[in-house]
């Protein structure tokens, strides 16, 4: 197994366990940030480690600014409208009082902390909202995972195969399809791009304009 392919071991047998770690600590705002922190600071380590430098070095023109920016609004919009559809369609198959409870499941981690009265927690969720999990996602999923697999497999199964294990990370129902489609359109500005940094733009946009509007309607 050569190095880069370690790193993505290592990484995703951490979170595996830091995940099994988190169900004997208390529920408190502390450490559900913590655990989400740690999560994000593996990405980013095992990104750092095993992304080629190409990958994550290459300067940002203007034009990846705008690609990126525009990316990100559109990618938001698509992501809105599919998980609109999948909630319909939930509907339409599944208990009604299911599928609330799998909203409110999905929701209820970063809605916990950013609804906390404590202004650490708030603005440490924020920030990891839109940079830090932006970065170490981006970093580990499209500059490790997607880099590393197209050499072996070609660019559409390292796309795809990265944005299934991306999907699957995020532990949604509802939302699983959305966030699947996301990957596979964040690892394909990163081939196009040959730019990390236009990916992780395009998902800082994401993430803050759900942060907004979720501000905006409590």
């Amino acid at each position: 197994m050569d190095r880069r392919a370690s790193w993505v071991s290592f990484v995703l047998v951490s979170v595996f366990v830091m995940g099994i770690f988190a169900r004997f600590l208390p529920p408190t705002e502390e450490n559900r940030l913590i655990l989400l922190s740690v999560q994000q600071l593996l990405f980013i380590v095992g990104g750092i480690k095993g992304a080629s430098p190409r990958a994550m070095y290459s300067r940002p023109k203007r034009k990846d600014w705008i690609s990126g920016l525009l990316s990100g609004v559109g990618l938001y919009i698509i992501n809105t409208i599919l998980g609109m559809v999948c909630v319909w369609i939930a509907m339409q198959i599944l208990d009604y009082d299911l599928v609330q409870s799998l909203i409110l499941q999905e929701r209820s981690s970063a809605a916990a902390l950013l609804t906390s009265n404590k202004p650490l927690i708030f603005f440490g969720m924020v920030l990891l909202l839109t940079v830090g999990a932006p970065l170490g996602e981006e970093l580990f999923f499209r500059g490790l995972l997607v880099d590393l697999w197209k050499e072996r497999y070609g660019a559409k199964r390292a796309v795809f195969f990265a944005a299934l294990i991306f999907a699957l990370l995020h532990f949604y129902v509802l939302q699983f399809v959305p966030v699947l489609i996301a990957g596979i359109l964040l690892g394909v500005l990163f081939i196009r791009s040959k730019n990390l940094f236009v990916p992780f733009l395009a998902h800082s946009i994401v993430n803050s304009l759900v942060l907004v509007f979720w501000l905006f309607n409590l």
